[in-house]
């Protein structure tokens, strides 16, 4: 995800998993960083060009008189009059204000002796850091020449870089303070020893404030070292000169081959310290090496009595080229008396999970660093997160340090802050953004005295801007109601709610806090009606809701509010509690436009982000009918399911069952319904223990699910108060209501009809699904009930013959001798007539009639021919009746008298014009434009073999073979026979004389 922290991992290296949405926006804000004040940041221009932000530092001071600064290194900044440089770089201090060009430069590094230094690009600002309220302060030019033989042939410059460490109030007090620190001025020259020793390019002080610390990543042949000076605060300080300097690599032996990194490691490069790293209560130094063996290190030191810094623990990157050791940061994260150790590797890259720039969070195991395996968190493709790292102190006042990364290239720049916890980093950061945001951060300050510390952000646009962070409220909420629950004997049921409120921890101003209450949020939300009505509510209030204000005046404040709610009538839900949900927000205050000038406007308080802001709280009703345990524990059962045939409308016969007793048999012969007989019971299982179960049933309920060929028609039953049934749009699912509640001993017995036109020739089975509901506590299981289906078809036959007597006689003839149906002798008619008193067979088939005469007798003679089969009525509109034999069975000749009557027949035509289909218009124009295509190649094709024949295309042209075979055309002018050869190229007699190609149609 852009913009986002690319993943996270603990232990083996090349894996990072996806982290989730983050917070935040600088200048364009969308989220707050938690308790960061976005909207209310404050910001700091530089001028152009000069780097202002590329550090910055949180300071404090308390003497003369108390004030804030947020002090600000701008590197290319121009020189001072007197400096003899363009660009030296300065220090900017910028008080508290509205102001964004406030800012003035710090009065330090007056003049310059070019004989003896050059101050051209010192860098001075490249790094700032404070040692808090009323604390000193250093910034350092890690880029500033000393110079020996200007202007002669051994002149020497040598980029030692040094620092300024200045009073509380931002003056150099050489007596106090020490003015400029070189250290590695007068040793020897040369890259191999300190003639690029580069001091100051990190800088920081003990947290006891009793050391100041500084790197030198370009001694040694840029090995890199560090240092480690006594800074004296006072006259109890004095007492301890002896104490140091320590440096690594000894301060008197100088030799490289004690700090444990090769040439070009950039030892040095950061620094900070911390008790309880290796051992309780001792201090330890910490120094990056980012280039070290070309992954990167951080070592661990500890002093001696021999002014060594001496290594303790060494932990190495895992990526080639990734810095690791750029940046670093100690804090205890989880609050257990232990440093732990965070750790920025900003070319970190992972080419196919698409992540740059990761952190190492290292959990202090009791001083015992083998074998940790840090938590690693990687940010997106070329963001250069984790450059940047900041201690902020507990910014939200949970009991544990926070820190914050920077990622001044991802997209416009952005701060991740990661909260600290019992089990160390949250993973899940909050964020702040802007451009180039995050290249420098510094944090774990109050600046605005109300108790949290603040961040700043610099960024390498020249802007610096201050988060300042708001209180955090920690609410207190409790819900009391009265009565505990609902008796519903008692007419106007009600309830009363007093919901108090406590802000614990420190809040300078009054503080509002807006409640609501939701009645029945668990029914609301599944779109059902609420069984509340709030009679205290707001005019805006809906009938469920009911809203008010509290407001906490003083810390540990106790405040209530009060309301009431009625019940609903007619409630069918008397077992599951009414949920009441309280839920509250910090009222905002209007934000008061500041004129210039006036003092800052105090942050507004915050509620605690990982604090739940919502309070669920039941109220039961009295469970009468449910045993000493008031839990409802029912014991439905249906004692009968089986389907009937109904004889009235009251009075339904059980159907016949198969041989094995345990299907029904359904014969559909008309009937159009089909009943289904049910008996629901609500008794104990067992006699001998009654309080068991069978305790009452609330919204008891029987569910039937029908198949496809049944329908829901009615209910009917014996007892005048019968269930109410309801079905979905097709009636193929039913909802029963059997009582609310059915009460212990319960029995009820009724009928379902349901309608049979769906039933097919097809259909064999019947099953219908049953299963029994409550709100009770009861396990229940669907049942389902089945009979087997067949048809019988109520069909009655009649016939009669005309006439019903028939007397033979006549010259008996055979058969050959048959010729016409006068031949045969007397008619005999058979009228059959087919009725069905049954449903129509419209989806069951089709049913047949056999017809069988005697055609034959004894002796082998016909007796009685079939000439024809007619069918008359009945018939419904769109069917057929089909009859075999069809007429003529004794496929008799059929041919016209001679002597038939003809009849002439005239016919009249009805003149009707008759509009010719022409050919569509697109089809004439595809075929035009085809043949205009065909005529231009041909054109084309001509013009070139002419061109050709004419040499004008080149000695090489010839005629394509495929036109080889056409005869020769000639324009003569002076015609000489013989002139064209027999592959049809032609000679010229002059310049003149053209043979061409052409075409004969």
């Amino acid at each position: 995800m852009a913009g986002t922290p690319g993943g996270v991992s603990r232990g083996a290296p090349g894996i990072c998993y996806l982290l989730g949405s983050l917070l935040a926006g600088l200048l364009a804000p969308r989220a707050v960083a938690f308790n960061l004040d976005v909207m209310g940041a404050l910001r700091k221009e530089g001028e152009p060009g000069s780097l202002f932000g590329f550090s910055v530092a949180l300071h404090r001071q308390l003497q003369p008189r108390p004030q804030s600064w947020l002090l600000v290194g701008a590197p290319q900044a121009l020189a001072l009059p007197g400096q003899q440089a363009n660009r030296t770089g300065g220090l900017f201090a910028c008080p508290l204000s509205l102001e964004e060009t406030d800012c003035y430069r710090v009065d330090i590094d007056h003049g310059a002796d070019v004989q003896k230094e050059s101050k051209e690009n010192q860098w001075l600002g490249v790094s700032v850091r404070s040692q808090g309220p009323g604390g000193k302060i250093v910034t350092c030019a890690h880029r500033y020449e000393a110079r020996q033989r200007v202007d002669q042939i051994l002149e020497t410059r040598d980029v030692i870089g040094r620092c300024f460490v200045l009073s509380q109030d931002l003056a150099i007090r050489d007596e106090l303070d020490g003015g400029e620190w070189k250290f590695c001025e007068g040793r020897p020259q040369g890259h191999e020893q300190f003639g690029f020793c580069q001091q100051g390019t990190a800088a920081a002080f003990s947290p006891d404030s009793h050391y100041l610390l500084f790197g030198a990543p370009g001694t040694y042949n840029w090995k890199g070292t560090a240092r480690v000076e006594l800074c004296a605060q006072g006259s109890a300080d004095l007492a301890h000169l002896d104490d140091g300097p320590y440096e690594a690599g000894g301060e008197k032996e100088q030799d490289p081959r004690l700090i444990p990194v090769p040439a070009n490691s950039y030892f040095g490069f950061s620094i900070d310290s911390g008790k309880g790293l290796v051992r309780a209560e001792e201090l330890s130094f910490v120094a990056g090496a980012p280039r070290a063996n070309h992954k990167g290190a951080v070592v661990i030191l500890r002093k001696d009595s021999a002014s060594r810094l001496v290594p303790e623990v060494m932990l190495s990157g895992e990526r080639l080229t990734s810095g690791f050791g750029y940046s670093l940061a100690v804090a205890d994260l989880n609050n257990d008396g232990w440093t732990d150790l965070v750790v920025g590797a900003p070319y970190f890259f992972e080419r196919q999970e698409e992540l740059g720039g990761a952190v190492y969070v290292y959990m202090n195991q009791g001083g015992h660093w083998a074998g940790v395996s840090p938590l690693r968190i990687c940010g997106s493709p070329d963001s250069m997160f984790g450059i940047s790292l900041a201690v902020l102190g507990d910014i939200n006042q949970d009991g544990f340090a926070d820190i914050a990364v920077g990622a001044p290239f991802d997209g416009d720049g952005k701060v991740f802050i990661y909260h600290g916890s019992s089990l160390g980093v949250v993973i899940k950061p909050s964020q702040v953004r802007g451009f180039s945001f995050g290249y420098s951060l510094s944090g774990g300050l109050d600046v605005d005295g109300n108790r949290y510390p603040d961040l700043l952000v610099g960024s390498l646009d020249d802007t610096a801007v201050l988060f300042r962070a708001r209180p955090v409220l920690h609410v207190s909420h409790e819900v009391f109601i009265a009565p505990r629950a609902i008796d519903l004997g008692q007419p106007n049921c009600a309830a009363g709610h007093s919901v108090c409120s406590r802000a614990p921890l420190f809040s300078p101003h009054a503080t509002a806090l807006d409640y609501v209450l939701d009645g029945d949020t668990d029914r609301r939300l599944r779109g059902q009606v609420p069984r509340v009505t709030f009679l205290s509510r707001g005019p805006d209030d809906p009938k469920h809701q009911a809203s008010g204000t509290v407001w906490l005046k003083h810390q540990h404040d106790r405040v209530c509010g009060d309301t009431m709610f009625q019940l609903q009538e007619n409630v069918k839900d008397k077992l599951r509690p009414i949920v009441v949900t309280l839920s509250y927000t910090l009222q905002t205050p209007r934000l008061r436009r500041q004129a210039p000038g006036q003092g800052l406007p105090p942050v507004a308080p915050i509620l605690n982000a990982h604090q739940p802001s919502t309070q669920r709280t039941e109220i039961h009703f009295l469970k009468q009918g449910c045993g000493e345990d008031k839990i409802c524990q029912s014991n439905l059962q249906l004692v009968q399911a089986r389907f009937c045939a109904r004889v009235s409308d009251t009075d339904f016969q059980p159907l016949p069952m198969d041989a094995d007793g345990t299907t029904a048999l359904f014969a559909l012969s008309g009937q159009p319904v089909i009943g289904l007989e049910l008996t629901v019971t609500n008794l104990p299982s067992d006699p001998a223990r009654p309080q068991a179960d069978g305790d009452d049933a609330h919204e008891a309920q029987l569910l039937v699910t029908l198949p496809a060929s049944l329908h829901y028609s009615g209910v009917r039953a014996l007892d005048p108060e019968k269930p109410l049934c309801l079905s979905n749009e097709n009636a193929s699912h039913v909802e029963c209501e059997l009582g609310n509640p059915m009460k212990r001993g319960a029995q009820v017995t009724f009928y379902l009809t349901l309608g049979t036109s769906g039933i097919t020739i097809e259909t064999t089975e019947l099953e219908v699904e049953l299963l029994l509901a409550t709100i009770s506590k009861q396990e229940l299981q669907p049942i389902s009930v089945r009979a087997r289906v067949f048809i019988e078809l109520p069909l009655s036959i009649t016939g009669v013959a005309i006439p019903q007597q028939l007397f033979f006689s006549g010259v008996v003839r055979g058969e050959s001798a048959m010729k016409s149906e006068r031949d045969i002798g007397s008619k005999v008619k058979y009228e059959v007539t087919v009725s069905n008193q049954g449903q129509s067979l419209n989806t069951l088939g089709s049913a047949f009639l056999n017809i069988m005469w005697p055609h034959e007798i004894a002796n082998g003679k016909w007796l009685l021919y079939p000439m024809r089969v007619e069918l008359e009525a009945g018939q419904a509109p769109g069917q057929k009746g089909l009859c075999s034999p069809r007429p003529n069975i004794l496929q008799l000749p059929l041919f016209p008298e001679p002597f038939a009557p003809q009849i002439p027949v005239m016919v009249y035509l009805d003149p009707v014009a008759v509009v010719a289909e022409g050919v569509p218009w697109w089809v004439i124009l595809l075929a035009v434009l085809a043949g205009l295509l065909v005529l231009a190649l041909l054109v084309l094709l001509l013009w070139k073999v002419r061109l050709g024949d004419a040499g004008l295309l080149g000695p090489g042209f010839s005629v394509p073979p495929a036109l080889s075979f056409l005869p020769p055309i000639c324009t003569e002018r002076s015609y000489v026979p013989g002139t064209l050869s027999g592959s049809g190229r032609f000679r010229e007699k002059s310049d003149a004389d053209l043979v061409l190609w052409g075409l004969t149609v």
